[in-house]
């Protein structure tokens, strides 16, 4: 029987030890009663398993918790989506064991859920902290806090197949509506571009204007392997990806958001020397009639496979 009210935090670690603690603390430290916490442990090779089994024995008393570990690491998109099915809760949230939320995320997200049971999730703004200790807010703000641009609801479909405006940590979803349109598509490699687009194409969505996680940026995290010379695991999902949005366009602006990003994404599969991705970039473009002098040159690129990613790997 679900759970009305209540959320879940799915919490996913690999390899997270530097960082685990200091994410569950911040789950037990929310302001919001009713949740509960899955943790798995996604085969890690460190002493993560360690750490959480000792902050799960000291903290069992607090707050409904379940702790799932594998040997060996899974499919991220598969781990949640068992995670997904075994919740009862009414609202959930993918929380990578290397972020925080801070201690009034979920209460303020939910309340902007609670008006209506057709809003596919809630979304906000999150602090980046890169390598380098310098911290940045995902969305541009002027000195006194406020937002510089303002999030366009009516063009967000357009939006988000261009590009990447909704940072993926900040989200609490409706898990009754994820739960219909399936979940994470297991088919691909990682899951925010395809989920968010999806759910936006059928859906209401909302932005709540506070700064809820802390997400970390750092060398082993999933985004900065996206373009990895030759063999990059991400590309051929943002292909698949792009080729569903092809089948959910209605309109030309929609078509036209589309043709921007496959310049984009076949742009770094070229400096990146990932061809075979880059052909499939190109096919999808010729499909949908992509007219433009930089996918004239692409496809000259393409034809010589002319590889610089030694250039592309300075650069980055």
């Amino acid at each position: 029987m679900k759970s009305s009210g209540f959320v879940t935090i799915v919490c996913i670690c690999f390899n997270h030890e530097s960082w685990i603690q200091e994410c569950l603390e911040s789950v037990k430290l929310q302001d919001y009663a009713q949740k509960d916490l899955i943790i798995i442990d996604n085969g890690s090779s460190d002493n993560s398993l360690e750490i959480i089994q000792k902050w799960v024995k000291e903290n069992s008393g607090s707050l409904k918790l379940e702790l799932i570990s594998h040997e060996k690491p899974q499919s991220y998109l598969k781990v949640f989506n068992d995670a997904l099915k075994k919740s009862k809760s009414q609202y959930i949230v993918d929380l990578s064991g290397d972020d925080l939320l801070y201690p009034d995320h979920l209460s303020i997200s939910i309340a902007h859920l609670k008006p209506s049971k057709e809003i596919a999730f809630v979304f906000s703004d999150a602090y980046i902290l890169d390598e380098d200790r310098i911290v940045k807010t995902f969305y541009k703000r002027t000195s006194g806090g406020e937002l510089k641009e303002e999030i366009e609801f009516g063009k967000l479909y357009e939006t988000l197949i261009q590009l990447y405006s909704i940072c993926s940590p900040t989200i609490v979803f409706n898990r009754d509506i994820l739960i219909r349109e399936g979940g994470y598509d297991e088919n691909l490699s990682y899951e925010d571009f395809d989920i968010q687009v999806r759910l936006s194409r059928k859906y209401p969505l909302v932005f709540s204007d506070h700064v809820g996680v802390l997400k970390r940026k750092h060398s082993d995290s999933l985004s900065s392997r996206q373009y990895i010379p030759y063999d990059s695991k991400m590309l051929p999902s943002t292909l698949l990806v792009c080729q569903k949005i092809k089948k959910m366009n209605e309109t030309e602006s929609e078509n036209r958001a589309l043709k921007k990003r496959i310049l984009f994404e076949l742009k770094h599969a070229l400096w990146s020397a990932n061809f075979k991705v880059a052909k499939g970039f190109i096919d999808l473009g010729d499909e949908i009639n992509l007219k433009s002098p930089f996918f004239v040159i692409y496809k000259i690129w393409l034809r010589f496979k002319i590889d610089i990613s030694w250039i592309y790997t300075r650069l980055t």
